[in-house]
């Protein structure tokens, strides 16, 4: 049994986080909120959310895991006023979550979940990490994107520098030191290389408002980490990508 209400804006901020991943998701409705991961078809990048109960308006529910269509729901989302909220109810006995968006009543058919993945987060020790305007970090990363797909961080005790070289000899490099950080810890320099390919698309998200703050962890042929939390501290979310590792 589920019944939830929700802001418009909670909604869309779970729906469009998500579909930066994946067009399917299967989300756990807890007694204490919803918890949903996520990986691309590719299995390079995996987003997490654990979005508590108290982000709801209101919240009744007997844990149930239920897969739905994104974009489905997200169609819907488009037809919400400033000040709708939108109402799911699902009734385990037949499948079907009911919808509601305003007068629009839209019956979805949840999707098999034991045929969709269940990704695991990744358990690792990263010794620096750093915390950034989301803003900041989506423009140095549309910058890198100018030139290259592939990007390259790294961190020492003073700074954390995002660049890109390319063999034509073009390259944009972007520094940010310690005082334009909300916190830098790095007791020795490290770097990685990433896929901008995953990246930019998540941070410019970020950056429209989804969050203020990112921190940001990495460590040579480790995954990236990005961590940050949303509606007063109710939701969070983490970001795993794979590195991409060249042999030298």
């Amino acid at each position: 049994m589920l019944r939830v209400t929700a802001n418009t804006q909670l909604m869309r901020e779970i729906v469009d986080l998500l579909s930066v991943l994946t067009e399917e998701a299967k989300m756990s409705w807890g007694e204490k909120g919803l918890t949903v991961n996520v990986v691309d078809g590719s299995h390079v990048a995996l987003l997490s959310a654990t979005i508590s109960d108290a982000c709801f308006e209101t919240y009744e529910c007997e844990p149930v895991e239920i897969g739905l269509e994104l974009g489905k729901l997200r169609d819907l989302l488009t037809l919400a006023g400033p000040s709708d909220l939108v109402e799911i109810d699902y009734d385990d006995a037949v499948g079907a979550v009911n919808v509601r968006v305003g007068q629009v009543h839209r019956i979805l058919r949840g999707l098999d979940t034991n045929s969709m993945s269940d990704p695991k987060l990744p358990v690792l020790d990263f010794g620096c990490s750093a915390t950034i305007d989301a803003e900041k970090l989506s423009r140095s990363l549309r910058a890198a994107k100018f030139v290259g797909e592939l990007v390259d961080l790294s961190l020492d005790s003073k700074e954390m520098r995002v660049s890109v070289t390319v063999e034509a000899g073009e390259g944009v490099n972007v520094s940010f030191e310690s005082g334009e950080l909300s916190e830098l810890t790095c007791p020795s320099p490290t770097q990685g290389t990433y896929s901008l390919q995953f990246l930019d698309p998540l941070t410019r998200k970020l950056a429209s408002g989804l969050a203020s703050d990112v921190q940001v962890r990495f460590q040579d042929k480790y995954p990236l980490r990005l961590d940050w939390s949303s509606n007063d501290g109710g939701a969070s979310w983490t970001y795993f990508l794979a590195p991409r590792v060249t042999n030298d």
